[in-house]
């Protein structure tokens, strides 16, 4: 399909020595010591995709390393479903369910590379077939092929990225008609973390531009997103200090001073590290927030560069069924309203693919996210005009309470964390992604939002930050 040559994506993504420069090759056990001689301990902030990776690279190097993260678990914006004793599901799918990121985009990605590495088995989503909704008509992308405004989508999307023009958001640089902005929005704006109304054309056409790896879409066929990355990283994982959010950061000179809460157990307790050095992988909600202070303050360039990236409220929603009624072997559902990207998430996972992965970015999450539970009951509403009436019919409930059961990852709720990820506004450009990645003093940035390969947004963007930032991070040390 057109749309998978141009286009990325968590949902809401690790390397191995193959893929790194040649000065990041791992020490080897010969090794007369470590391969960076360095008495300082490098502090990273945030256990996420990125954050595990730049410590995992930095202690390969011999370097002391501490991970502070602010949740009980880790791996950020990656987070199964089997993982979650907290979160109250009754799910019955037969296969790995995602609460964030859920699909590897680009089998020679720096992801995709690790799971081959690691022989994990993968469902290549070629073989899945699409539909997509106009008029509250759901059909194969086939079936539209003589509909003007489904082929104006298409024709747009295949070309966006060589798209020239500026200051204008995706909906207005496509301008497709009323009845096909559904669509638009479906594909493209939630699709990338907001609406076709918010997100800036250029700077989207400008990151994929960028892109150099294949574009597959895979599955992970039995294995949680969230095991493989703490299996790949568990040389790093017991640096790392869970329930220690950070709240002011100090930097400059020889030292960085960490100070933030222990909350273990649900205590409240100060603390104060000090590094030498400090990555700062943590979303840009939480840097826009101000929920960290730093000390001097960041750059105005920065600060300028946060103000043209946007971060939108994000959910996940996870619906059983009796039976499958949107027919086998469908990969994704495009063009809703409520539901602008339906994923059936069992396709070629699962024996009945009776689970469906609902995702919701922008002012939708939001509005949505003010109802709680009772959100369930318009995303039924709508599968049912397109379905006749079987959502309703067969969504599973408690066999007591004939409550539906249901799985909602409510992201914007995640205090450490605020939304979904990162997309550039109106005026945002690729270098506005770059200059929130420069160094100041001893204190480097890394995360998602911090790539600028094409792949901001998703695991392959955090962990090709953490590639950066180790080398940025050696470099220092190696020219003091």
């Amino acid at each position: 399909m057109k749309r998978r040559k141009v286009l990325k994506r968590l949902g809401l993504g690790l390397s191995t020595g193959l893929i790194l420069p040649q000065f990041m090759a791992s020490c080897k056990k010969a090794d007369s010591g470590p391969e960076v001689k360095y008495s300082g301990t490098v502090g990273v902030i945030g256990a996420g995709a990125a954050g595990l990776y730049a410590a995992d690279i930095l202690r390969s190097k011999g370097i002391k390393v501490i991970v502070l993260e602010a949740s009980s678990e880790m791996g950020g914006r990656i987070k199964s479903l089997r993982n979650q004793g907290n979160i109250a599901s009754q799910s019955i799918a037969d296969f790995p369910v995602e609460l964030g990121a859920e699909v590897t985009f680009g089998s020679d990605s720096i992801w995709g590379k690790i799971i081959q590495n690691l022989n994990v088995l993968t469902i290549d989503l070629a073989t899945a077939q699409n539909r997509f909704i106009l008029d509250n008509l759901v059909k194969a992308e086939s079936d539209w092929s003589s509909d003007a405004d489904f082929n104006a989508v298409q024709n747009f999307i295949s070309n966006l990225p060589n798209f020239s023009g500026s200051g204008i958001s995706v909906q207005d640089a496509a301008g497709v008609s009323e009845r096909a902005k559904a669509l638009l929005n479906s594909e493209v704006g939630n699709f990338y973390g907001s609406t076709s109304a918010k997100i800036g054309a250029t700077g989207l056409a400008q990151g994929l531009k960028l892109l150099k790896h294949d574009f597959k879409w895979l599955l992970m066929k039995s294995n949680p997103l969230q095991d493989l990355l703490l299996s790949r990283f568990s040389l790093v994982t017991p640096k790392v200090m869970l329930n220690h959010p950070v709240q002011q950061i100090s930097f400059g000179g020889d030292t960085v001073t960490i100070n933030g809460l222990n909350t273990l157990n649900g205590g409240s307790v100060p603390y104060s590290v000090q590094v030498n050095k400090a990555i700062v992988t943590v979303p840009i909600s939480i840097l826009k927030s101000g929920d960290i202070t730093f000390s001097p303050s960041l750059p105005g360039s920065m600060i300028s560069s946060l103000g043209n990236l946007g971060m939108d409220a994000s959910i996940r929603i996870v619906l059983d069924f009796k039976q499958n009624f949107w027919n086998k072997g469908i990969g994704f559902v495009w063009g809703g309203t409520t539901s602008p990207q339906i994923f059936n998430a069992g396709a070629g996972r699962s024996e009945f693919e009776r689970t469906l992965s609902i995702t919701i970015n922008g002012p939708k999450a939001v509005e949505l996210s003010t109802m709680g539970a009772d959100m369930i009951t318009p995303i039924l509403a709508e599968l049912d005009i397109l379905y006749a009436g079987q959502a309703t019919k067969y969504v599973r409930r408690d066999e007591n309470t004939n409550q539906i059961l249901s799985t909602i990852q409510d992201w914007s709720k995640e205090v450490y964390i605020k939304g979904g990820y990162s997309y550039p506004l109106i005026n945002g450009i690729v270098d506005d992604r770059k200059n929130i990645g420069v160094p100041v003093s001893n204190l480097f940035f890394a995360g998602e939002a911090t790539d600028v390969n094409g792949d901001a947004g998703t695991i392959n963007g955090a962990l090709a930050s953490a590639e950066r930032v180790a080398e940025e991070v050696v470099k220092s040390i190696l020219k003091a």
